[in-house]
């Protein structure tokens, strides 16, 4: 969709910053002959307008030419920061299901292998959980001398 822009604005900011239009286009990210054809005919992409108004730190209804379209601008910005927060919240989703499938994955390998162990097995193991869980904080205390 073409959009009519007000190119005497365009350039002004730019000569304002005293940027050449290859500066400009440089910092929008577009190329140099689609700079200069904005500032020759008044007419770009919606996209290109987007991206001049972020390299020129001017609101896009700003450079729009009609006032008409402006609503819808504003509209557009507005929904911009909703879409990018639901983007977001599902890959959080994501990743808090992954990380979940993962940890309970490991909690059945885990309880796999320990049911794989002979009952005698068992007891040792747990035994020697319980042992390092009650431990004192000074397992060297018994092999010191009396004297010291």
């Amino acid at each position: 969709m073409d959009v009519q822009v007000d190119r005497d604005l365009i350039r002004s900011e730019r000569e304002k910053r005293a940027w050449s239009q290859e500066h400009l286009a440089a910092a929008a990210g577009i190329g140099a002959r689609t700079v200069q054809r904005i500032e020759a005919t008044g007419i770009a992409s919606y996209e290109s307008v987007r991206a001049i108004s972020a390299a020129l730190d001017i609101a896009v209804g700003e450079l729009r030419a009609d006032g008409a379209s402006r609503q819808q601008i504003a509209t557009d910005e507005l929904r911009a920061p909703l879409a990018s927060r639901h983007a977001l919240a599902a890959r959080l989703r994501f990743t808090t299901r992954w990380v979940g499938t993962a940890v309970a994955l490991a909690m059945l390998a885990g309880m796999g292998g320990f049911l794989l162990l002979h009952d005698y097995q068992k007891v040792r193991v747990l035994r020697t959980f319980e042992q390092w869980v009650t431990a004192e904080p000074s397992l060297g205390a018994a092999n010191r001398p009396e004297g010291r």
